[in-house]
């Protein structure tokens, strides 16, 4: 299997104004990749339940091969400081949907 080379990204301020945002995203990419609809609204729900309220929620979209992959990126904790302490913290990417035709 090949790795992801092009990303897609969307960022989503906090509140749920703007969610339905990933839906039309992956429902666009899924048509893109000739991925069947079966599934498509639980992974979207799944990735809708990550979105935060409290901040921005950062997406990543990748079509590799005959396959959507989806991504969540997450705060890293060091130390017990989120995103801190003398460890570097920092973010990750998260695999939440994998649509595969």
């Amino acid at each position: 299997m090949s790795e992801p080379a092009d990303y897609t990204y969307l960022t989503l301020p906090p509140g749920v104004s703007l969610r339905s945002c990933i839906g039309l995203v992956v429902a666009g990419l899924a048509a893109r990749a000739r991925i069947g609809v079966g599934g498509l609204e639980e992974a979207v729900e799944l990735l809708e339940s990550r979105h935060s309220d409290d901040a921005a929620t950062r997406y990543r979209f990748s079509l590799v091969e005959d396959r959507l992959l989806a991504e969540v990126e997450e705060q890293r904790e060091t130390a017990g400081v989120p995103g801190g302490g003398n460890g570097g913290g920092g973010s990750r990417w998260q695999t939440v949907v994998e649509l595969v035709s």
